[in-house]
């Protein structure tokens, strides 16, 4: 069974990734929208020096929408403030033009994209930060604040219902994918897969990059209604389902991803071959350098129990204060839980 770990801040120090490896974690997640190459091959070095068949698992941010990497500051929005957001290829033109004091956060978006939908709200950092859409004004999307804090460049975004056809392989994730065959990385994960062709267009690109003597695992997260409606197709294409909650729940509801959970699983069992993999808010409570909760542990047994065949932990390890507890602490559930 995988035990995943992201790595990240806390796990720089090769004592801490060392203990994680030899607390259960038996692969490794890069994910390239928070770090550089430089940083990942210092990682894959030390670790593949510490145990040298951990694999590592290459996580690309596929059609995630983000706050572009060309907003210009930081900024802090108040409960019931007026915002406006855009698309980054309009964002220049409004740095411009504008002589308001207006908030404009530009997406990762084009502005077309943005535009031709009437959207109802916009949700930052997995919707701990809401935005109800009330206009359209001269391109720009205005809306209200709900719940406010701090925006800065690369922060996630989630826009129910979005759009994703238009938005192609992009570059970062190419540049990874290059990086991932040049490392040899064991698996490629997908983010946001919809459809079997966002899973093709990998093979595309790696078929364009790589020798015979590598192949690597497809795995695809699914982490939209659009990906749960298509997982049938979506799983003949890949070797693996990644359930990626962090995003599946405020693209859909908190409510309705029980449902969609027990209906990917099921279709994925049909398929022995096939790994699924359960992502985000494992042991959250441990992150934050809690106890584990009792609806934490019951949903690990639950999963365990129906079928899943790994876990992933992002903030946990990446920047949770007790990663080495937490991995410890779930393997040892993993153990006693696949033995009743």
């Amino acid at each position: 069974m995988y035990i995943i770990g992201t790595v990240g801040p806390n796990v720089k120090d090769r004592a801490v990734l060392k203990g994680i490896i030899e607390s259960g974690v038996n692969a490794l997640r890069f994910n390239f929208i928070h770090g550089s190459a430089e940083e990942f091959l210092e990682f894959l070095k030390m670790a593949k020096d510490i145990k040298s068949d951990i694999q590592v698992m290459l996580d690309l941010s596929g059609t995630k929408v983000r706050v572009s990497g060309k907003f210009q500051y930081i900024f802090k929005v108040y409960n019931g403030e007026v915002i406006y957001f855009c698309g980054e290829d309009k964002y220049s033109e409004v740095v411009k033009n504008s002589k308001n004091k207006i908030k404009v956060i530009p997406l990762n978006i084009k502005n077309k994209i943005l535009n031709e939908k009437d959207y109802k709200q916009i949700g930052i950092k997995d919707n701990t930060m809401t935005f109800d859409i009330v206009d359209k004004v001269d391109g720009l999307i205005k809306a209200t604040t709900i719940r406010g804090g701090v925006i800065r460049k690369w922060k996630g975004c989630n826009i129910k219902n979005l759009e994703r056809k238009e938005l192609p392989l992009n570059e970062n994730d190419k540049d990874a994918i290059v990086w991932g065959v040049n490392n040899k990385v064991d698996i490629i994960c997908q983010s946001f897969v919809e459809e079997k062709k966002d899973i093709d267009d990998i093979k595309l690109f790696l078929n364009s990059r790589k020798s015979n003597q590598f192949k690597p695992k497809i795995w695809a997260k699914i982490e939209t209604l659009n990906g749960v409606n298509n997982i049938k197709s979506i799983l003949g294409e890949s070797d693996g389902i990644v359930i990626g909650r962090g995003d599946l729940i405020p693209e859909t509801s908190i409510e309705d991803t029980p449902i969609y959970e027990e209906r990917i699983i099921k279709e994925a069992l049909g398929d022995k071959d096939k790994e699924i993999i359960i992502a985000t808010h494992i042991l959250n409570s441990m992150k934050n350098g809690k106890m584990p909760s009792i609806s934490e542990v019951e949903s690990i047994y639950n999963f365990i129990k129906i079928g899943a065949t790994g876990f992933l932990l992002a903030g946990e390890t990446s920047i949770g204060k007790a990663p080495i507890k937490t991995v410890e602490f779930l393997n040892n559930l993993i153990i006693k839980y696949r033995n009743i």
